[in-house]
């Protein structure tokens, strides 16, 4: 979980602050005695922080902590500087201030209010070890705990929402970072030749992403020791290139020798300039917790409100054209995720940037509408029937239940102002059907949904890999998709060849040989109850109505994760499901297309599949 810069310090009962700690963020999991200590970004610390790892393994339980690797000088002041250095000089005391546990033992704390994580944290880590602290804090008196700060000289504080849940990679305004000093991660894009005395270069070439882009915020040639100069220079030397970093020309104090961005550092500076660079910076440290597509610069937002977008959803209009249809959008600045504070705008404009990509799987599909119309925290409702609804340009599709014995109007979405429609009737996630309504009998593909009942997600990675095993067996096609839940989704391409029935039996069939394979932590039980602990193998989801979350759809959950589409080396133990947001969907689609496409494509013969998997199971007897 990551907090957003604030210039506004304040006290509040409903807050709690902590140290911002001056060093490197990392995560420890401990499992039977073995330890990951690893940055947000899965840089092992495991060898560089040795004496950590030894300390962590003597926690006689499954953990995985938050929290800062620093060095304490000594006055006890947390130094970046001496961080870096720390492997060569030894000089400070190497500690892990930890902040937060996310789990204990097999069961999810990211649920639990801030508060209630940190009472069990307390009470876990024993008050006697030299390397690993508790990070206390103290409630509503931010502005008093500030001043303190500022005289200490630390790098600022960290204001916190007591009852906030955590959000895993989600950067979220229930955590405020409050500095001191005007600091900035910046990614190194090049270097200057050095001047007079200087060795090796005169100063950096420094900028961050926006929008997609790199973009100039200025030079820093100040804050090195000769070491810093060499070591740098060491990094950067096998990285020079011809080309720019930058679309745009800029302006620098000497000709620039470019590099491909690869580093971050941190600096500290007196302000930003009306042209968006830094004025003074001054180069603190080299980060190595950090990747380069997570540098955007840092604005406190003094003078902006408080809405957190992540799009221009001004640019929306309340009437609007796609396509020749106009649509009236309405309360486009209405919050459908209070945690991050994305907006209805937001999730318009980000169905529009996917259109693309998600048309096709929805494309003559007859669609179950998930409203949300006041957010995620507000009620929501299911709607099939949508009757005289929609304007004419919508197509619609009068289809026969059994269920209700009587005809139902459904919603088709075939273009984007469609889509765009659905959206603006609150419709979070996007549900279409497994089949087209010119073949309603028959699905496009089938779909082994894994859906975990109080474990790990590790479990359902596991379980993702032994059903793929055996479709390998079966020669079969297999894609893999996140639920955008708690779930992995495995489809496996028909092209409308079988009907339901057929395809359902098949699913069935590829289920009994994965739970056989791994039956210790699955289940082919439907019933809650009846599969604690386990990660359930649903074939029964293929059935003339049924719908998923269709692939690059936004899910109606805290963090407003996407419904991804994986490839199968991604498939692994370590998985986050939750780091594919409505903020990054679109750059992944960008940076490696629908990979998903194929699902779409020609199908598998099932007659031969089940062939293989006889003659597999005839060889295990």
């Amino acid at each position: 979980m990551l907090a957003e810069l604030s210039g506004n310090v304040f006290s509040d009962d409903r807050w709690i602050f902590e140290i911002k700690w001056d060093g490197y963020r990392a995560v420890a999991e401990v499992k039977d005695g073995k330890v990951n200590l690893h940055s947000r970004n899965n840089i092992s610390f495991n060898e560089k922080y040795f004496s950590i790892v030894e300390t962590l393994k003597l926690f006689d339980m499954d953990i995985i902590l938050d929290g800062e690797v620093v060095v304490v000088d000594d006055f006890g002041k947390a130094s970046f500087q001496l961080l870096q250095t720390y492997g060569k000089s030894g000089k400070g005391k190497l500690a892990y201030y930890v902040f937060d546990i996310l789990y204990l033992d097999g069961y999810d704390l990211t649920n639990l209010s801030l508060i209630k994580r940190k009472e069990i944290l307390k009470k876990i880590i024993p008050g006697d070890l030299v390397n690993i602290k508790y990070s206390d804090h103290i409630v509503r008196d931010g502005e008093s705990f500030f001043k303190v700060a500022e005289q200490r000289g630390l790098e600022g504080i960290l204001a916190k929402r007591a009852d906030s849940k955590y959000l895993p990679g989600k950067r979220s305004k229930d955590w405020l970072k409050l500095k001191t000093k005007k600091r900035q991660e910046a990614i190194i894009c090049g270097f200057t030749e050095p001047k007079g005395s200087r060795n090796k270069f005169g100063s950096l070439v420094l900028g961050v992403y926006d929008e997609g882009d790199l973009v100039y915020i200025g030079q820093a040639g100040t804050g090195f020791t000769d070491n810093d100069l060499k070591d740098i220079y060491s990094l950067l030397k096998p990285l020079i290139t011809d080309n720019p970093s930058f679309k745009k020309k800029i302006e620098t104090n000497a000709p620039v020798t470019w590099v491909t961005p690869k580093y971050i550092c941190d600096v500290e500076f007196s302000e930003w300039t009306e042209d968006g660079l830094m004025r003074q910076p001054a180069f603190i440290g080299l980060r190595e917790d950090k990747n380069i597509e997570d540098v955007i610069k840092e604005d406190s937002g003094e003078d902006e409100s408080n809405d957190d977008v992540i799009m221009n959803k001004n640019s929306l209009d309340k009437e609007t054209k796609i396509d020749g249809k106009k649509l009236k959008l309405t309360n486009l600045k209405k919050v459908y995720f209070p945690g991050e504070g994305y907006a209805k705008g937001d999730v318009i404009e980000y169905y529009r940037s996917v259109a693309k990509y998600i048309l096709p799987y929805l494309k003559g599909r007859p669609e179950s509408l998930n409203r949300h119309p006041n957010g995620i925290d507000g009620e929501s409702f299911y709607q099939k029937d949508i009757k005289d609804l929609p304007p004419d340009w919508v197509k619609t599709e009068m289809i026969y239940s059994e269920h209700n014995e009587k005809e139902i109007n459904y919603l088709v979405c075939n273009d984007e102002a469609t889509l765009i429609y659905l959206a603006n009737l609150g419709c979070i996630e996007i549900n279409p059907w497994f089949s087209r309504v010119e073949n309603l009998d028959n699905p496009d593909y089938l779909v082994i949904d894994l859906d975990p009942e109080d474990i790990s997600f590790d479990k359902v990675v596991e379980s993702a890999l032994a059903v793929k095993e055996i479709l390998d067996v079966a020669g079969a096609k297999s894609y893999c998709k996140t639920s955008g839940a708690t779930g992995l989704h495995i489809y496996v391409p028909l092209n409308a060849q079988y009907d339901y029935e057929v395809a359902r039996n098949f699913a069935y069939i590829i289920a009994q040989f994965a739970y056989k394979k791994v039956p210790g932590f699955t289940s082919l039980k439907r019933s809650p109850s009846k599969r604690q602990k386990k990660v359930y193998l649903d074939y029964l989801q293929n059935r003339p109505g049924q719908t998923l979350a269709a692939p690059y759809s936004i899910r109606p959950r805290p963090g407003a994760p996407v419904a991804t589409p994986l490839k199968w080396e991604e498939v692994k133990i370590g998985l986050d499901p939750n780091r594919f947001t409505i903020k990054n969907t679109l750059e992944r689609l960008k940076e490696n297309g629908d990979i998903f496409k194929n699902v779409l494509g020609k199908g598998i013969d099932i007659a031969k599949c089940i062939s293989k998997l006889e003659a597999f199971a005839k060889k295990k007897m």
